[in-house]
């Protein structure tokens, strides 16, 4: 760029130039040195306190933001707090009115029930006083016909005895299917009682380890028999393997050479 344009070099020249010719006029006037010096103090003392005030100002502008963020965010908790308390103050209301609701059904229906048992019985009650009072109305037409000479004193003692003991039999029957049997809640529903569930008994144990002696079931003759075939079997089995273990020995040693059915023939010897 030097190369191209000649006059760079001399525009930077007559800059030094006149640097340095500020300088030495400067070196010669003192109080305009002091001058120089202070305003450039003054400038740069003015730009770092207005640096300083508007990153301050920036400061406090941020500040209040977040102050009225903080503000916005305690005034969202206090108002959800609010509606939090005031749901759950609907909820238990709710939860209350529901309870009352059940309980009022409860007492209704039982209300109900207790209606409906006095009524049956008074009906009950009624039906037995009127058997009572059909009873004596006949007891009366018996003792008139017995006085009227219709009947003889037995038959009327007969049927006097009759119609007591119908009455009283009812009478017995209501007053026991009432007390023991008849439901106390419901009129109409019957009392069976509480049945205990049947408790089956493991009859297996618990491990089910199934211990079976032979000795218990089969005749002793045969148990001996069995213990007697065991012992010569395991001296056959004994000797069998003696005999195979040197057969093997002399075939290795190269003094006997074993054939396949003599080895064939002593295993069965064996086990016969």
């Amino acid at each position: 760029m030097d190369a191209s344009n000649p006059y760079i070099a001399k525009a930077l020249e007559a800059q030094d130039l006149e640097r340095m010719k500020f300088a030495q006029n400067l070196k010669k006037n003192p109080e305009d040195y002091k001058k120089y010096v202070q305003s450039r103090i003054d400038s740069l003392t003015s730009e770092v306190f207005n640096r300083k005030r508007t990153a301050f100002q920036k400061a406090h502008i941020d500040l209040s933001r977040y102050m009225d963020m903080d503000h916005n965010a305690n005034f969202y908790k206090t108002r959800s707090s609010d509606v939090d308390r005031l749901t759950n103050d609907i909820a238990v209301n709710n939860q209350r009115i529901l309870q009352e609701l059940e309980r009022d059904k409860d007492i209704s229906k039982r209300q109900f029930e207790i209606n409906e048992w006095y009524n049956y019985n008074k009906l009950e009650t009624l039906f037995f006083l009127q058997l009572f009072f059909i009873s004596t109305l006949s007891m009366v037409v018996i003792i008139y016909y017995q006085k009227s000479g219709s009947i003889n004193s037995q038959i009327a003692a007969i049927l006097t005895a009759i119609v007591c003991g119908v009455v009283i039999v009812t009478g017995l029957y209501r007053w026991k299917y009432t007390k023991e049997t008849r439901d106390p809640r419901l009129w109409h529903r019957r009392d069976f009682g509480r049945i205990s569930p049947v408790q089956e008994k493991d009859k297996c144990g618990t491990d089910l380890n199934f211990t079976f002696d032979l000795n218990k079931v089969l005749p002793k003759s045969v148990t001996q028999c069995a213990d007697q075939l065991a012992i010569d079997g395991q001296a056959k089995f004994n000797k069998w393997q003696d005999d195979l273990q040197s057969e093997i020995s002399s075939y290795q040693q190269g003094t006997d050479k074993p054939k396949s059915h003599q080895l064939g023939k002593t295993i069965c010897n064996a086990f016969e």
